[in-house]
């Protein structure tokens, strides 16, 4: 049964439509413990991986993620801002364009100096990294290989310098636009960073060899190409309606294109338009009402390093196939700030291989990291003003999956948001999503749920809406909802709003998880609120004064496969292909064949082979092992049990051996040994599963003692089945000590078992 107890799982506020967010004082509402929980379980599984430290204050500081400014402000470089300031025109004498260059040019060197001195190791195979772009994400490879062979603050100061020239003459071009002298005539000369070329007022072709084109005006064409090993490649055009076509990525180099007027097209089938790798990209359109158009990867997406589409003014128009309009990957910022107009954003997907219902967009303020081994960047999609059109799969409109922060930010207009999942304010696996939308009637839409304002997994998820009649809609898991520990955060402050949501899982309602609660939150306006359950209209939503746990247990093993097992493969291969079918129920059964058969020759030598930071092969092997050492005979399942003894005490695989052997426990005496194995361990969530094993009282109030609250929810947890009583509380929280040491501890409810992985 459930116990009463005083906190709740979720928490619902009715809040006064007319105070501010700091007026509302959300934090001392919300019950002691529930912020800090993120924090606590991450603080005892190891340090993060490499990532934004902002996102690491987030997931410490939930609340403080509705703060879109605060995100923006510390996120963009202060000298790519410097790019969108007004240039009023200057007074003055006429000016060469040469002698307005010769500075530059120079600039341009030493920028381009930095950048090459940022190479630690190999180069980056460019070739490889446009064929992956052809049809998926940069590879994890790919991204450690940017990672470890290229100096991160060298990127950043080579950035930094470039953008900083960029703004002073650009500045003085827009300035002095009309005492600007240009040759009659197209001219070509070399300079220290390579061609530059000079167009004439005329409709005029650029290729693209030059490293620096400036152009006065026409209907002009620029074909535009990858650039590579440290090279710069700059365009600047006056004025015209220009035309931009073919891949535009700077793979550890320099690029920006300025267009100063006129109505434009940026076509690539592939990336571009604000994409770097390694390197630095920047598009800055100051007027027109322009379309944007790219394959994968653009439209302000960066994996270490910066990329960035500033539009300054216009209706426009931009449309990605998938991986884009404000991607952040590891190490990189990805923005795409949009001043003014009625836009349009549309963003594809790339097929998901494990069937939930779309394709994957990582589009529209998204940031993606690469589970286990780098956390993800920051991006941003920031519209300042305008109705505007948002159309995406999943990942998207301000969402952030490992490590990474996304942010989706418009400051005005009647907006309509539509995606599928994981979207619309979705942080999903320690990471942090935000959805801000400052004023307008907006609409709010999602097929299948998981989103609006919706934690997924020690992740924090916010959707703040602050004016305006809006209507919400999702099916499942939105809302202000969360899962694993997750915090799930809905904020509207004003307007007569509606809320649509077809299962019980959301507006405020979630379950504790590891032991520990999740966070819902959802913040209305009780007067003008109206609540609908599949399109039937209900009471607005209280909060549950009752602790329900989310149903935990094994998935069954596929059954036995009489085929032969796959040859020529290695266990990681297999691994990584069960994934999906593991998920969906559907294995190959001569791939599973083979990995039974592997773990249960020598367990020892074939987890040596597995690379050790790698979230898809760990995730698979938990399941693989279980069911290999669950289905062994008398004489495998000792020798994988001998095995896994001889294993290093720290080995990385623990948590997967210790649901191996929760599944089939070893005899007696060697089980107390690998328990007491596991109990070392330095993360505390195999801490936790060594007490569950081990199930002795001694051990129990030994935990209590620990700063993990994990393992000391577990204890009491112990303790209550072992009709024991604590003999020292004082490390425990009071939140704790109030659910655990009750007559009855709570069980686990029939409540929904969340599948998302």
């Amino acid at each position: 049964m459930r116990a009463p107890i005083w906190i709740a799982a979720g928490l619902l506020l009715a809040a006064c439509a007319t105070r501010s967010p700091e007026e509302l004082a959300l934090e001392s509402r919300v019950a002691p413990g529930a912020l800090q929980v993120i924090d606590n379980i991450l603080r005892h599984e190891g340090p993060p991986p490499p990532s934004p430290p902002l996102v690491r204050e987030l997931l410490a500081r939930p609340l403080a993620a509705q703060d879109a400014a605060a995100i923006f402000g510390r996120s963009a470089p202060a000298a790519l801002l410097a790019l969108a300031e007004p240039a009023p025109p200057q007074a003055g004498a006429p000016a060469d364009i040469r002698n307005l260059l010769e500075p530059y040019l120079g600039e341009l060197a030493e920028a381009q100096r930095v950048l090459r001195a940022a190479r630690r190791g190999a180069p980056l195979d460019a070739g490889a990294l446009l064929r992956e772009l052809e049809t998926m994400l940069p590879s994890p490879a790919r991204q450690h290989e940017a990672a470890q062979n290229y100096d991160a603050a060298q990127i950043e100061r080579a950035t930094a310098m470039f953008l900083e020239a960029n703004a002073r003459l650009v500045r003085a071009l827009r300035g002095a636009r009309d005492r600007i002298r240009f040759p009659e005539t197209t001219q070509r000369f070399q300079s220290t960073i390579g061609t530059v070329a000079i167009g004439t007022r005329g409709n005029d072709t650029h290729g693209a060899d030059a490293a620096l084109i400036v152009d006065p005006g026409g209907d002009d064409t620029y074909e535009r190409a990858p650039v590579a090993g440290a090279a710069i490649s700059v365009v600047i055009d006056l004025g015209g309606d220009d035309r931009y076509r073919g891949p535009d990525l700077a793979i550890h180099g320099l690029a920006a294109i300025f267009d100063f007027a006129g109505d434009d097209v940026y076509e690539s089938n592939g990336p571009g338009w604000g994409a770097a790798f390694a390197g630095a990209s920047v598009l800055v359109d100051y007027a027109g009402n322009d379309v944007y158009a790219s394959g994968l990867f653009g439209q302000g997406a960066a994996a270490a390093g910066l990329g960035a589409l500033i539009d300054l003014s216009g209706d426009d128009g931009y449309r990605v196939r998938a991986a884009g309009q404000g991607l952040g990957l590891a190490g990189g910022v990805g923005l795409l700030w949009d001043r003014s107009g009625d836009d349009r954003y549309a963003a594809g997907g790339l097929r998901d291989a494990y069937g939930r219902g779309a394709g994957l967009s990582f589009a529209q303020g998204a940031a993606v990291g690469v589970r286990t081994s780098l956390g993800g960047g920051i991006g941003i999609l920031r519209d300042d003003a305008g109705s505007d059109d948002y159309d995406a799969e999943m990942f998207a409109q301000g969402t952030g999956y490992y490590y990474g922060l996304g942010l989706l930010w418009d400051r005005g207009g009647a907006d309509r948001y539509r995606a599928v999942r994981y979207a619309q304010g979705n942080g999903v696996h320690q990471a942090v999503g935000v959805l801000r939308d400052e004023s307008g009637n907006d609409r709010y839409e999602l097929t299948v749920g998981v989103g609006q304002g919706m934690g997924l997994d020690l992740a924090v998820g916010v959707l703040a809406d602050m004016g305006g009649d809006d209507r919400y809609a999702a099916p499942n898991l939105a809302q202000g909802s969360a899962t694993a520990n997750g915090a799930g955060v809905l904020i509207d402050l004003g307007g007569a709003d509606q809320w649509r949501l077809d299962q019980p899982n959301g507006w405020g309602r979630v379950d504790w998880a590891r032991g520990l609660p999740s966070l819902g939150l959802l913040l209305f306006d009780p007067a003008r609120a109206s609540f609908l359950r599949q399109e039937k209209s209900v009471a607005a939503p209280r909060a549950e004064t009752a602790i329900a746990h989310e149903a935990e247990g094994d998935g069954p093993c596929p059954p036995p496969d009489e085929i032969p097992a796959a040859a020529g493969i290695t266990l990681e291969a297999a691994l990584r292909a069960l994934g999906p079918g593991l998920v969906s129920g559907s294995v190959d059964g001569a791939v599973f064949r083979f990995a039974l058969e592997r773990l249960r020759r020598d367990v020892e030598s074939a987890l040596g082979e597995l690379p050790q930071e790698d979230f898809d092969v760990a995730w698979a092997l938990a399941a693989v092992l279980r069911c290999a050492l669950v289905g062994a005979d008398a004489a495998s399942a000792a020798r994988m049990w001998d095995g896994i003894e001889r294993l290093p005490p720290a080995t990385p695989f623990a948590g997967a051996i210790a649901g191996a052997l929760r599944a089939r426990p070893a005899p007696a005496a060697q089980m107390q040994r690998l328990t007491g194995r596991l109990a070392v361990h330095p993360s505390c969530g195999v801490q936790v599963a060594a007490l569950s094993l081990a199930r002795t009282a001694v051990a129990a109030q030994e935990a209590l003692r620990s700063s993990c609250w994990r393992l000391q929810s577990r204890a009491l947890r112990l303790l209550n089945e072992l009709g024991v009583a604590p003999e020292n509380l004082d490390a425990v929280p009071q939140f704790l000590r109030q659910a655990y040491t009750a007559s009855s501890a709570p069980r686990s409810a029939s409540s929904r078992r969340s599948t998302e992985r």
